[in-house]
């Protein structure tokens, strides 16, 4: 039988109560000394603010012989054009994109100047074009092989003196044809397209068919589908519709609807050398389409008061820095006036906002015009657009 030490045992439980107070109370200690941390407040990412990218486009630069047979812009040096668009520049300062449609070809002198029906017009048009800031230049149209092939390679050699002109419409060689017209600003990438609807019965030379880009449904639906993983936005310059129209018709707004269903967010148009409508129109998915029709003339030497009268557009396109999404807002018109005097001398491009009844008491059309004659005209065409201001005070 095994011996037991009663003594042993009863001392152990004595000390057991204590042992077990002493641990806890270590742990307790242990727990009491060891440093608070603050963790640190998280706070919601703030939003991104807007992208905001400003627009203006304007109308027929349309190149009569008048113009540069004008000695006002003539010089023992050669032509200086820049004063005929002085009166606009101001305007033009603070946009971001800037769009005129070159409707004559500037081959240069050494082809030999020319002009109604077939044109081909000084380079220093050009020259004043650039330094009035456009740096998109669009260029078909259906003058735009009137002066052949050489006066094309021309024009746009003429642009590569401008690094940060783009020019559309136009092609030395397939390559080019093929290569996506995208202007970056601020982050977003705008992707540029331009058709005309023909040639004046003219045509490019067999197997260069590249040089002008021609209206054709499906062309425009592979350069679009081209151009879409490549660019936030896309904006099509369109040479449509018929001459001297106030309304455009059917095959405009066929065009301009197949343009939005397939991905185009605004639409300019020029070609019928007198404004027509300027409106939204709403795309398969539902997007809002800003569509100028016709901006009308922004320069010519034509002699009719509604040829005097053109358009220039200004809109913003907005990437929402919350939603990512992308809008067009303050889409205006501000009506402008081409002014030459009683003698056709000394050109130049005013916005109606800032023509008045003296400057049309000396226009050569003054038997024709007024400023009240296009502000009514204006308002004839244009037929109070929603959402769209017109711009004239």
């Amino acid at each position: 039988m095994k011996r037991i030490d009663f003594y042993k045992t009863v001392k152990i439980g004595m000390l057991l109560p204590f042992l077990l107070l002493s641990i806890v109370s270590g742990c307790q200690d242990k727990q009491a000394s060891t440093p608070q941390v603050d963790q640190p407040e998280v706070s919601e990412p703030k939003p991104e603010k807007d992208i905001r990218v400003s627009f203006l486009a304007v109308g027929d630069n349309l190149i009569h012989g008048a113009i540069y047979l004008d000695p006002y812009h003539k010089s023992t040096k050669g032509y200086d054009f820049r004063s005929v668009y002085d009166p606009i520049k101001p305007y033009l300062k603070d946009i971001d994109i800037k769009n005129i449609n070159q409707e004559t070809v500037l081959g240069g002198a050494e082809l030999g100047l020319s002009h109604y029906p077939q044109f081909n017009g000084p380079q220093e048009i050009g020259e004043a074009v650039a330094d009035c800031g456009f740096n998109w230049i669009s260029q078909a149209s259906n003058h735009a092989m009137d002066a052949g092939e050489a006066a094309i390679q021309n024009q746009l050699k003429l642009w590569d003196r401008y690094p940060n002109i783009t020019a559309t419409g136009m092609n030395r060689n397939q390559a080019e044809a093929d290569k996506l017209r995208i202007i970056e600003v601020k982050g977003l990438k705008f992707g540029l397209l331009n058709y005309t609807y023909g040639l004046n019965g003219l045509s490019a030379p067999d197997g260069k068919e590249y040089m002008v880009n021609l209206i054709d449904d499906d062309k425009i639906k592979s350069d679009i589908a081209k151009l879409k993983p490549h660019c936030d936005v896309i904006l099509a310059s369109m040479h449509w519709g018929v001459e001297y129209a106030y309304e455009e018709n059917d095959e405009q707004r066929r065009l301009a609807q197949l343009l939005a269903d397939e991905g185009v967010s605004v639409i300019i148009g020029s070609h019928p050398h007198v404004l027509e409508p300027v409106t939204y129109i709403t795309a398969k998915d539902q997007r809002k389409v800003l569509v100028y029709y016709s901006l009308g003339n922004f320069l010519s030497a034509q002699d009719s008061g509604d040829t005097m009268l053109g358009g220039m557009a200004k809109w913003e396109i907005v990437k929402d820095g919350k939603t990512k999404e992308i809008r067009i807002e303050h889409a205006e018109l501000y009506p402008t006036v081409t002014h030459y005097n009683k003698s056709i001398q000394d050109f130049k491009v005013y916005t109606l906002k800032d023509y008045n009844d003296e400057l049309a008491s000396k226009h050569y059309l003054s038997h024709e015009i007024s400023r009240q004659f296009f502000i009514d005209l204006t308002n004839q065409i244009m037929k109070q657009p929603k959402d769209i201001k017109i711009i004239y005070e």
